[in-house]
């Protein structure tokens, strides 16, 4: 499983929990009761669609069965062909030989680095509008993150899945210490006291109470702070927004023995968990179970993420994927149908069942969660839909494909921790790094 896709233009590339979305402001938007029949299709028509995605977890086989058979069996005349950016070739390579791809899997971050600078992006409104597609079944946050991420408030794609920070936790920690698990709809405030019970030295073992992913967590994070300012083109980070998250992360390791002994280091913590099995609790994306399937004998389950006690149940910002469909082919009007059909109540139920989250804003589907997996059936997936997606703000369309503002603050983080410094410190080298890189961006 893909746990960190990093979003290495400085924008949030997560998405929002804003207002509900309608197709065209209200206009033209289906009924709720018609969902997945409220685009008219020729189930006749023959197609080539040709699907590049720069998400490698992505197997062909699991295209196969999850992407073309749907497709397939709605669209017995569709043909569909599958490359995985940078395995078999690149969308530069394919651009020059006059191959554009007919739909590209990627996220926010794909979308600006990739798509945008070969001029691919291509407005889905007016399809929409013509097939009458139905935006309130989908999570909101995915669509006003499209409508953020550039100045022109367009969507230039739909959801396939998402993906958002929980809390992992070691049951067999818990039960040796007779200390009560995590439970879904804690408090920052509640899980650091938690985490102070869990650090302790046993039998000359040090034990650890949590650790952080915190790469995602603080580019997905819970307070929708903006890295870049998006009217004027400048750092966003020293700010309290930034401060408050620091200062609330840093004092997880401030309990003494919490910290680790090397470097800190997202994916590291994250192994520690896995392997070492000496962290009682570790906040990461929801995909990282993907790892576990390697290790039966680790005994884990999930809850939902910490939230603030004065923002009760703002979650995360959802990390995406999406299908963006392209403007250079003549066949704009299949790809969207066949992605209208992943979308489906259908597929997207199954998708779900196997723990690819449904982008779907249906309660009944989402409850099904993890359900069919064959390892990990009986976890708490849910938890990632307990508490609501955060708004990601918007952002600077002009200087988010240029500058590296994410990494900067993830790296000052990661000093601070290791050099003891402080939340004031950190966040004024990560804004003055942040403003020379603008500047450098701005003068070449």
């Amino acid at each position: 499983m893909e746990i960190n896709r990093k979003r290495t233009f400085g924008l949030l590339t997560s998405a929002a929990a804003l207002i509900l979305v309608t197709a065209c402001n209200g206009e033209g938007t289906a009924p709720a009761a018609e969902t997945a029949k409220s685009v008219v299709n020729d189930t006749k028509e023959s197609a080539e669609l040709l699907v590049l995605s720069k998400v490698p977890s992505i197997t062909q086989d699991e295209f196969d069965r999850t992407i073309a058979a749907p497709i397939q069996a709605k669209y017995p005349n569709y043909k569909v062909k599958y490359i995985i950016d940078g395995k078999e070739t690149t969308l530069d390579k394919m651009m020059v030989a006059g191959q554009a791809p007919d739909i590209t899997l990627t996220s926010i971050g794909g979308m600006y680095s990739s798509l945008i600078p070969l001029s691919l992006e291509y407005d889905l409104t007016e399809l929409i509008k013509k097939y009458n597609f139905n935006l309130n079944r989908i999570e909101p946050s995915t669509i006003e993150s499209l409508k953020n991420a550039t100045s022109k408030g367009a969507i230039y794609g739909l959801p396939k899945y998402t993906n958002g920070v929980v809390l992992f936790y070691n049951k067999d920690i818990f039960k040796k210490f007779g200390v009560p698990f995590p439970t879904d709809g804690m408090t920052w405030d509640e899980v650091l006291k938690l985490a102070t019970t869990m650090t302790r030295v046993d039998n000359g073992t040090q034990y650890r109470g949590m650790g952080f992913f915190y790469s995602n967590m603080l580019t997905e994070n819970q307070l929708s702070a903006p890295f870049l300012n998006p009217r004027e083109d400048k750092s966003a980070v020293n700010g309290p927004l930034f401060q408050r998250l620091l200062q609330t992360y840093k004092s997880f390791y401030d309990i003494p023995g919490n910290k680790p002994t090397e470097d800190l280091n997202a994916d590291k913590e994250l192994t520690a968990f896995q392997k070492n099995r000496n962290m009682a609790m570790v906040m990461a994306p929801l995909s990282g179970y993907g790892r576990f399937e390697s290790d039966p004998d680790l005994d884990w389950d999930v809850v939902s993420a910490p939230t603030f006690s004065d923002q009760p149940k703002v979650g995360y910002q959802p990390n995406t994927i999406y299908y963006f469909i392209s403007n250079v082919n003549k066949q704009a009007d299949q790809a969207f149908k066949a992605v209208v059909e992943l979308l489906s109540d259908d597929v997207q139920l199954q998708a779900n069942k196997e723990a690819r989250p449904t982008v779907l804003n249906d309660e009944k589907i989402r409850a099904t969660l993890g359900s069919n997996h064959k390892l990990f059936k009986d976890k708490n997936f849910k938890a990632l839909y307990y508490n609501k997606f955060a708004p990601i703000p918007p952002a600077n369309e002009k200087l988010a494909p240029l500058v590296n503002a994410a990494s900067v603050v993830q790296s000052e983080f990661a000093a601070m921790i290791k050099n003891g410094t402080d939340v004031n410190t950190a966040l004024r080298q990560a804004d003055e790094k942040i403003n020379q890189a603008i500047t450098t961006a701005k003068n070449k």
